[in-house]
């Protein structure tokens, strides 16, 4: 391509994108398709033969049937286990957000809160209460139906387009809601409502680190093991 046709093209894909249309680049198997479909270059030696390969990358491998989810290292480093070890959530909300995790797909999961309470052999109004909680964190969302959504910013099953769909979905959900409950707000007072709305996380206040440490007897296995 000619350093003109090069400019060319590059400022259509400016106007493209600037008219809001998408833009979208080549992938690197189109790439070689279109190299191979043209002729070697007459200089030099004549080519006998050219060869391309293709080598994919390994699949990931997961324990189970279903797969694994994209979670965020710092929601389950810097929140889940500060707030489990610090007793800032009890065993009930972090089993049944643990559960939904593992359950949703694309970051919804449609289940009844008595299942729930079965599989984890739990009270169902320990369960109910545990969505409350997790719910007002942001780290869950109950919606009609028995629909319950993850919150696709620390799990997500599916890849980035499709979690970008359902981010930008539930956005609009969000000033949705705002406005129809609100019709009296301005636009910029909705914007500014919507950024504490879910999907958008902020991580809970946990409980300050305990002072007194638990007294072990002769049989310490907590020294022993370190």
């Amino acid at each position: 391509m000619a350093p003109a046709e090069a400019r060319g093209s590059t400022s259509k894909g400016r106007r493209s994108a600037n008219r809001g249309e998408a833009v979208t680049s080549p992938s690197l198997a189109d790439s070689f398709a279109k190299a191979l479909e043209e002729k070697p270059p007459r200089p030099g030696r004549p080519v006998h033969s050219a060869n391309v390969e293709y080598r994919y990358r390994a699949p990931h491998d997961a324990f189970g049937r279903n797969g694994y989810s994209q979670v965020s290292n710092d929601f389950l480093s810097e929140v889940l286990a500060v707030l489990i070890a610090r007793h800032g959530m009890s065993p009930a909300q972090s089993a049944v957000l643990v559960f939904c995790m593992g359950r949703q797909r694309e970051g919804r999961l449609r289940i009844t809160h008595v299942k729930i309470a079965r599989h984890l052999g739990i009270e169902r109004a320990n369960v109910t209460r545990a969505l409350g909680s997790l719910e007002g964190w942001h780290m869950i969302q109950r919606q009609v139906n028995s629909l319950i959504v993850v919150n696709p910013l620390i799990c997500f099953k599916g890849n980035g387009d499709l979690q970008e769909e359902v981010l930008q979905q539930l956005r609009a959900d969000a000033k949705a809601l705002l406005r129809r409950h609100f019709p009296e707000m301005r636009e910029d007072e909705v914007r500014e409502a919507a950024n504490e709305s879910f999907p958008e996380f902020q991580p809970p206040a946990a409980p300050k680190p305990r002072t007194r440490q638990l007294e072990f007897g002769d049989n310490d296995v907590e020294g022993q093991a370190c």
